[in-house]
């Protein structure tokens, strides 16, 4: 069972996102890891982009359906397992399903894992011996990005990663009062940011850049959605 997931994670995960890593390296100018790393969270999120607006659209269906189902929820004739037939007889028809919208999210966590052990091990071993034969061996790693190296914490690019998190978080919160929250989705806006910047600390700050490149691609294409929105839809969404 271990041997399967460590030819997983080395074969599968690793040495692909590795050569990626390194081949972008290689074709951006300088060339420039700061660059890569950013590239590649562009890169990343339009790979999973279909899932991601699949993601908006059901919050949007969540939305419409939510005054029957608070209707359902304090109809006190029924019991447990029949609001939760009548719940899912609402959304099934809508085809909802909340695996989907977490792809790009388990994606980039994927990615966040591979590329710490990329630079703790892969970048300063020197031997680059998982390159595949077409992915050219760079003379030297340059990590430094604007004065910042990115293979060491940086407390100015966690705390900017944070506070863009945080800003989002609060925008998705703010879109999301039509549906409802629980306790935990109450104080979404502040664990995930307070966490990510406890995380980035500690962390090559080369996170920090992927981060905020990562939610900076999400103010963008939720300002896209939401400026196609029709204007009725607006209005009633405001």
């Amino acid at each position: 069972m271990f041997s399967f997931l460590d030819t997983f994670w080395s074969e599968i995960l690793y040495k692909p996102i590795y050569n990626l890593v390194i081949l972008t390296y290689n074709i951006t100018p300088g060339p420039s890891f700061g660059i890569a790393i950013i590239g590649l969270a562009i890169l990343i999120r339009f790979i999973f982009l279909y899932f991601t607006l699949i993601g908006y659209k059901h919050e949007e269906q969540l939305a419409s359906v939510k005054p029957q189902m608070d209707s359902i929820q304090q109809d006190n004739t029924l019991t447990s397992k029949e609001k939760l037939i009548r719940v899912s007889n609402i959304t099934n028809p809508l085809g909802i399903n909340p695996l989907l919208a977490s792809i790009p999210l388990f994606a980039q966590i994927i990615f966040l894992g591979v590329l710490y052990q990329i630079i703790q091990v892969g970048i300063y071993s020197g031997g680059y011996d998982n390159l595949y034969g077409f992915v050219h061996k760079p003379a030297n790693m340059n990590t430094m990005f604007f004065g910042i190296d990115l293979a060491k914490t940086n407390l100015i690019l966690a705390f900017t990663a944070a506070f863009i998190l945080f800003l989002e978080r609060i925008w998705e919160y703010n879109q999301k009062k039509d549906i409802g929250k629980s306790f935990a989705q109450k104080w979404d806006p502040l664990i995930w940011p307070a966490g990510s910047f406890i995380i980035l600390l500690i962390l090559p700050s080369a996170k920090a850049v992927f981060l905020i490149t990562s939610v900076a691609f999400t103010f963008i294409i939720k300002g896209i959605v939401h400026i196609s929105k029709p204007k009725n839809a607006l209005t009633t969404g405001s």
